[in-house]
């Protein structure tokens, strides 16, 4: 799952500007959001739309650990709230891990925000769509050049390697 930086979200967000994490996070994962009631999930009820985050929560793994394990605690902590807040709680706590290095509020002068977590969906038949974002480096009027990525590419494609060699946390604590 390739994060469209084309996206009015990403292209227009600006210092000082709120970024609208949940926004993004449900048009990423759109693909996953239809399947459940071929719906956009602003047009579900507050019932069906948790259990529609919940049923792709179930199928979602970051660092290599189903998230529902990964954020044990987070959503012990959340008992007392119903099952919407819960999932919107996680589904936000999850967008700002993917999507914080597209938000300018959070640039550290020419750097920005790193997180240690890959996150994934994993389909009926085992394979993993990584959320990643893939852009190569443009080249001018013509084209891109092969094999040269843009920073927030390099991030993603370190996350990936990590994850491969097995240095990602297991933990949200760790």
């Amino acid at each position: 799952m390739n994060i469209n930086t084309e996206n009015a979200i990403i292209k227009y967000s600006d210092k000082g500007k709120p970024f609208p994490y949940i926004k993004l996070f449900n048009e990423t994962f759109e693909s996953y959001i239809l399947d459940f009631k071929n719906v956009r999930l602003e047009k579900l009820t507050e019932e069906d739309a948790a259990r529609c985050l919940a049923r792709i929560f179930k199928k979602m793994e970051v660092n290599g650990v189903p998230v529902l394990d990964f954020f044990k605690e987070e959503l012990a902590a959340w008992a007392d709230l119903d099952q919407y807040h819960k999932t919107q709680n996680l589904a936000e706590l999850i967008a700002k891990d993917i999507f914080c290095c597209f938000d300018r509020n959070c640039d550290e002068g020419d750097h920005f925000k790193r997180v240690e977590r890959l996150y994934c969906v994993v389909k009926e038949n085992g394979e993993r769509d990584f959320v990643m974002y893939e852009e190569q480096k443009g080249r001018g009027l013509f084209g891109k050049k092969a094999g040269e990525y843009t920073p927030v590419a390099e991030y993603f494609k370190d996350l990936k390697n990590k994850l491969d060699a097995d240095f990602l946390p297991k933990t949200a604590k760790g």
